[in-house]
């Protein structure tokens, strides 16, 4: 799920703000094991442990961290029952699972990653924590604890946006949605707002490896009345359809005769990310021009601006999640410094725009 590797070659160098890091997993082997890969960075710093999240909590009252690193299988209380007290209780501290139960059991992931996690690392055996293990954690913990405030952003002048009250919008003929770390809850809140009128199909393109997307499609299927499935080549795009990019290609449309139909695009050169929202946004804006509306959720990095130029140039509208309600402002913060917004707003009032179009004479 990590698009980017941060460099590594500085992890000796002094760092005068680390990264602090809290640990919470009930095996002492383990704790050891993260807190030795961890303290190797200079960029780090393991500000306290726990070995359940009882403590863990106890600990927030005295502890500032801004990565918690939680195991899921615990007894007395799972991670996963923890996580939304002890997000509110770190004020917002970055999650980051790290469980063998991410890894063997997808459902556990997505759900984890649905209760505001920021990413999943499977854990492995006691033999497997160094070499790629230790340079993964390593890269996730460093993304994580920088991307509060991305550097283009400090010095880059974010245009204005119109106030939401004077964004008008027509009713649309698709909705597309990108989003990758935190995108998962915004996905569901947005979804969960839309009016049954609004009966377009709805593509979405969220960062997940590829294992993890029928669950994630089971999941979102049980919250809400709308039919969803992982796109396959040859579907034909149907209303109240949610088709979902699979992980292992981009999800792209064709127009066949009077229909829109799935393809795959596995192109690998055109872009860093697989799938891409740029590319499902660049093929939506092909067939549909301004009768789209596009949707930037939380996520790292830039995935989406090159595919929002394209809706945008097709007279469609471009909705983004603020700063406050994401969990990383890297993907709709992008969108906004380049100008290509209509809006700014939390996740759930996105869904409660649309659903202002509806009955709407376009």
């Amino acid at each position: 799920m990590l698009a980017y590797k941060p460099d590594l070659n500085d992890s000796k160098s002094p760092s005068s703000n680390p990264i602090r890091v809290m640990l919470v997993d009930d095996s002492v082997v383990a704790r050891s094991i993260f807190g030795r890969i961890l303290s190797g960075c200079a960029q780090i710093k393991v500000a306290c442990q726990a070995e359940n999240p009882e403590v863990a909590l106890d600990l927030l009252s005295r502890h500032q961290v801004d990565i918690i690193l939680l195991d899921i299988e615990m007894p007395r209380r799972s991670g996963l029952d923890a996580l939304p007290d002890l997000l509110q209780k770190s004020n917002g501290a970055r999650i980051l699972v790290v469980s063998s139960f991410a890894e063997e059991n997808g459902p556990g992931a997505i759900q984890a990653l649905s209760l505001g996690a920021c990413d999943t690392l499977g854990k492995p055996g006691r033999s497997g924590f160094t070499g790629r293990f230790s340079q993964t954690l390593l890269e996730k913990v460093i993304y994580l604890g920088n991307s509060e405030r991305p550097k283009e952003f400090e010095v880059a002048e974010i245009p204005d946006v119109p106030p939401v009250h004077k964004v008008t919008l027509s009713s649309p003929e698709c909705i597309a949605i990108g989003a990758s770390t935190g995108g998962i809850p915004a996905i569901y809140d947005v979804i969960g707002n839309l009016r049954p009128e609004i009966d377009c199909p709805i593509f979405i393109t969220q960062h997940l490896p590829h294992t993890f997307m029928s669950f994630f499609a089971k999941q979102l299927g049980s919250q809400t009345d709308r039919s969803v499935c992982v796109a396959e080549p040859g579907m034909k795009v149907l209303p109240n359809h949610i088709y979902i990019a699979p992980g292992q290609s981009h999800l792209v449309c064709r127009q066949s005769g009077r229909d829109v139909v799935m393809e795959y695009f596995e192109d690998q050169e055109t872009t860093r990310y697989c799938p891409s929202v740029d590319i499902m946004f660049a093929s939506l804006a092909k067939i549909y021009g301004d009768r789209a509306i596009g949707v930037v959720l939380s996520g790292m990095g830039s995935d989406g601006s090159i595919g929002a130029e394209c809706l945008s140039k097709a007279g469609s509208k471009i909705l983004v999640q603020d700063a406050a309600t994401s969990v990383v402002w890297g993907m709709p913060g992008n969108i906004s410094r380049l100008g290509l917004a209509s809006a700014v707003m939390p996740a759930a009032d996105i869904g409660k725009l649309i659903s202002k179009t509806a009955g709407r004479a376009n």
